[in-house]
């Protein structure tokens, strides 16, 4: 869907078709509203999953003023203005096949594993991703979340539907990413990289750091911030990839709900941050805001950990909980490109519940904590 800005002066309607691409497609959209002194304009998101920061605190204060309403057609957007304060209105597109919800827990089909996977390689052949190697229960419960999401029971329809319609298609893959974070994540595991692995590494000249994975940024901020603190953020080069690339966009923004300030603030302390949290964000009503301090030496993009090849040399990379998706192949093939990935006497962190046992990844790794989950190169 190509962007384009549809906007009746007389009726006083905004439409954003598509999504933003460009930083002059955000302005552009500034521009109008800047331009027009009316108390109050209707703006529609028709395609965006999710909108450049300078759009939504343009649209915050706009509501703040009462000069705005807003509706859009995709959920992920609506969730992610709905999270951190904007109010807006989530037009449902209806589809043919959607029924009622009502009682599909019951009424919903069994899944078969054999006909799971081949609709997997169908996916991969048509849309080129490939979620063959995930594992298979967790894809099986996604599978029947966004059935029911969809209001359909019956496995055969709604492969027809995916297979057929990429907008059930763009559904299913939201459904897929998990996007699970929180500031200073498991603090202990902070504490470890700020009061060993950041001096080790203050001995090179240069710093780069992959967070892998790196779903809203929270990780990658609270990361920059530990940084900062020791003094090295300024040399550190930190590459921050997930497979979503509207939780990227989201990253790229750095605008998180206040509701969790409280928990934010208490993980700071334990992971022995030595500041006051705050400092790092502008506060709003219903946001905090990353100063943009942090954010100059990150680079976000989207990247498939199922690529080949090697992204860089790392002396760092963090990959939290997201291998507990992935069967114990796949690990294997990403824990040897992480290998290559990193230089000598580099370091891997990964997720709690996460470890080398399973995935052959002693071949690639020895322990520097195993209970915090802190790998080296051999």
């Amino acid at each position: 869907m190509d962007f384009k800005i549809i906007y009746d002066k007389l009726q006083s309607n905004i439409v954003v078709v598509g999504e933003f691409e460009a930083p002059k497609q955000a302005l552009e959209l500034i521009e109008i509203l800047d331009s027009q002194y009316m108390q109050n304009i209707n703006i529609s998101f028709w395609g965006a999953n999710v909108i450049p920061q300078i759009v939504v605190e343009k649209l915050f204060i706009m509501q703040k003023q009462k000069k705005c309403t807003i509706s859009v057609i995709k959920r992920y957007l609506y969730s992610y203005l709905q999270n951190i304060g904007v109010r807006c209105k989530y037009i449902e597109k209806k589809f043919t096949l959607k029924k009622s919800n009502e009682n599909l827990l019951d009424k919903r089909e069994i899944l078969n594993k054999e006909e799971v996977y081949k609709f997997l390689n169908e996916l991969n052949s048509i849309y080129g991703y490939d979620y063959t190697e995930y594992q298979i229960d967790s894809i099986m419960r996604r599978l029947n979340i966004a059935m029911i999401k969809e209001g359909i029971t019956s496995f055969k329809s709604f492969r027809e539907q995916v297979i057929n319609n990429e907008t059930f298609f763009h559904n299913l893959f939201l459904d897929f990413s998990i996007n699970t974070t929180e500031f200073f994540r498991d603090p202990k595991v902070f504490a470890l990289i700020k009061t060993k692995i950041l001096p080790y590494l203050n001995s090179y000249n240069h710093i780069k750091i992959w967070c892998a994975g790196c779903s809203n940024g929270k990780e990658v901020y609270s990361l920059a911030i530990m940084l900062k603190e020791a003094g090295i953020l300024n040399k550190t080069q930190i590459y921050a990839t997930d497979i979503n690339p509207y939780v990227i966009q989201e990253a790229k923004n750095g605008m998180y709900s206040s509701s969790t300030l409280d928990k934010d603030i208490s993980n700071y302390r334990i992971a022995l941050g030595e500041k006051n949290f705050i400092e790092y964000f502008d506060i709003n009503d219903s946001y905090i805001k990353v100063k943009e301090e942090l954010k100059k030496n990150i680079l976000f993009f989207q990247h498939s950990l199922l690529s080949n090849g090697t992204l860089n040399e790392f002396n760092l990379i963090l990959c939290r909980n997201v291998f507990i998706y992935f069967n114990d192949s796949l690990q294997e093939k990403i824990l040897k490109n992480f290998n290559n990935s990193l230089e000598n006497h580099g370091f891997l962190v990964m997720g709690k519940s996460e470890g080398i046992q399973r995935n052959n990844g002693e071949k690639y790794f020895c322990k520097y904590d195993e209970k915090l989950k802190v790998y080296k190169k051999r």
